[in-house]
């Protein structure tokens, strides 16, 4: 079983060429995890800070109804968070939130599963990141909680949203310190350009190899170009599926989501982390990817973050 910690907020979606109308959908990078992994049949369990108001209930309808187990959330009495999402020509989302005092962000570990707790469940692997780990005050609450977690793989998608204005010395110092505590971290190009504070299309493999030091398994998605892995010192490619390109909301979480069910099923997450991830085959880890970035490539597809099941991705596999 995968536990998932984040944000779970609505987007506000409309073209760049459109008239101003806006629609509103369920959205939040951990949310959209929750989602891909019910979506694919994986079992789950989402902890978010949900709303008591109208947007909250549409959160909570959009995730229950696709099979994602809110037994753990919170019914929280701050307003949902908001983020409005322009998709431009080429299909990909630009986004501004709105934020201040709103649920995701007032976490308090009484809220929180005890170490106990979380074993008892049976969880494998904890996915966290994006917002949820960046936004005050409950992001330090939540990194405390996840520093002290053990028995299972903690899984770190950083997903920077610099259009928040973080400055860019303090991102770096945090990821570094939630990065120092992960087993897996995701990142896109995108993330570590900005981070690094790089030109677009600088090679950043030093950068990924550092972070895999150590036992770690770091995957760095490319959009159109795929994604690359790197686990001990070496790099390994993975090609992007040819698609019919509508928009890119949701790829990102859909492959982390479907990364994450195929290593569960390879046996690859779970107790002493590390030696899982470095004892799995690398044609087992590549096929892991190559399914992730299939379910992605489905995704970009369609509007919105709407991820496939397992068989839909097999069966566009299969073909």
């Amino acid at each position: 079983m995968i536990l998932v910690i984040g944000e779970a907020l609505i987007d506000l979606i409309g073209k760049a060429d459109s008239n101003g109308a806006y629609q509103a959908v369920v959205g939040g990078a951990n949310a959209n995890v929750a989602l891909a992994l019910a979506r694919r049949g994986e079992p789950q369990k989402f902890l978010g800070r949900i709303s008591n108001d109208g947007f909250g209930q549409i959160i909570r309808n959009r995730l229950a109804s696709n099979g994602v187990d809110l037994s753990l959330s919170i019914a929280a009495k701050e307003q949902t968070s908001l983020a409005v999402a322009t998709i431009g020509a080429g299909g990909s989302a630009s986004y501004s939130f709105y934020l201040n005092g709103t649920a995701d962000w007032a976490w308090t570990i009484d809220e929180l599963p005890t170490q106990a707790e979380v074993s008892g469940m049976g969880a494998k692997c904890i996915q966290y990141g994006c917002l949820t780990m960046a936004v005050a005050p409950g992001h330090q609450v939540v990194s405390d909680w996840l520093l002290g977690l053990t028995g299972l793989t903690r899984s770190h998608d950083l997903n920077i949203r610099s259009a928040l204005g973080f400055e860019r010395e303090r991102e770096l110092e945090r990821v570094l310190a939630i990065n120092n505590y992960s087993d897996i971290i995701k990142a896109s190009d995108a993330d570590l350009w900005w981070l690094f504070d790089l030109a677009d299309g600088s090679d950043i493999d030093d950068i990924a190899h550092t972070w895999s030091e150590g036992g770690r398994l770091v995957v760095i998605t490319r959009g159109g170009d795929g994604a690359s892995l790197y686990r001990g010192g070496k790099r390994i490619d993975v090609s992007a599926p040819r698609i019919s390109l509508v928009d890119t909301v949701g790829a990102g979480d859909t492959f982390m989501a479907n990364l994450l069910g195929e290593l569960l099923g390879r046996d690859a997450l779970g107790d002493n982390p590390r030696e899982r991830l470095t004892a799995l085959g690398e044609d087992e880890l590549i096929a892991s990817a190559h399914f992730a970035a299939v379910a992605a490539g489905l995704v970009c597809e369609r509007q919105g973050c709407e991820p496939p099941t397992k068989a839909e991705v097999q069966a566009l596999i299969a073909r």
